[in-house]
Parts: structure tokens; sequence; C-alpha cells
């Protein structure tokens, strides 16, 4: 079975995110409902926080990617806020797993995941040349 990682954050993240907006999980599903996400129901949102496991104590299913954008909408936080935490004092020594097995840190997962810079052994060619030219701000020198 896959290493669920990225979907754990997000279920921990989420379950913060609520509790520090004053929410139940049961008014998180009627907001859900209210703004377009009827699927995610009490029962879906318990589930996806507790993490509900198999017989081998592994997640059951990831969060969908159509799930994390409705609850980032719903709790009104960007996406990446639920994808990867805030890290502590230093964002450069906070390790982050992503599938694969991948380790870096928190903070150069937020950067990754917003676009400015690749991790691990991707080209950067490769990576920016997806950035439409509208939206190109060369990256910054590094000494």
């Amino acid at each position: 079975m896959t290493n669920l990682v990225a979907s754990q954050t997000v279920a921990k993240r989420v379950q913060e995110v609520r509790k520090k907006r004053g929410l139940t999980v049961k008014q998180l599903a009627g907001r859900c409902s209210e703004l377009g996400a009827p699927e995610l129901t009490a029962s879906a949102l318990y589930n996806l926080e507790s993490g509900r496991r198999d017989g081998a104590g592994h997640r059951r299913r990831p969060v969908t990617v159509d799930e994390l954008l409705a609850l980032a909408y719903v709790l009104s936080v960007a996406p990446i806020h639920l994808l990867v935490p805030v890290a502590g004092d230093d964002p450069t020594t906070e390790p982050y797993e992503l599938p694969l097995s991948f380790t870096t840190s928190t903070g150069r997962a937020r950067m990754w995941i917003r676009g400015d810079e690749p991790i691990g052994q991707v080209a950067a060619r490769d990576f920016f040349s997806e950035i439409p030219e509208s939206e190109w701000v060369p990256p910054p020198l590094r000494p």
C-alpha cells in the first residue's frame, strides 16, 4: 500500500484549522454543503480527520485534490497551508516527507508547491517551462 503522507498532513491540518476557526465537524460539513461540496458530510470529514485505517493501520484512501481545494476554500485558507504545515522557527530544517519516500524541508516543500523552485533531482529547465510567460518572475540569484 502507498504511504499517504500528504493526505495525512492535509487531514491533520484540516482538523487544526477547523478547530482554530471554532468549527465542529458538523458545522464544517454544513459550510461545505452550503458552498457546493455536499459530499463532504460530517461522516466523510470524521473519516478524513481520523484517517480511517485498514487492518494494517494504513489510511484507507487519500484525500483527493477536489477535497483539498474545497476544504481550503471553505476554511478560507490557501491550499498550500493544508498541504504543508507552517514550520517552526527554521523552515529549512523541519522535515517534510513527500510521496515516493522523498524528504525535504517544509520551507523547500512550500517553495516547490508555490512553483518557486524545483526540489530533488528535477531539471530546473523542465520545472520552470510550465510557468506561463505572463507569470514568469526570474528566481533570485543565490550567492
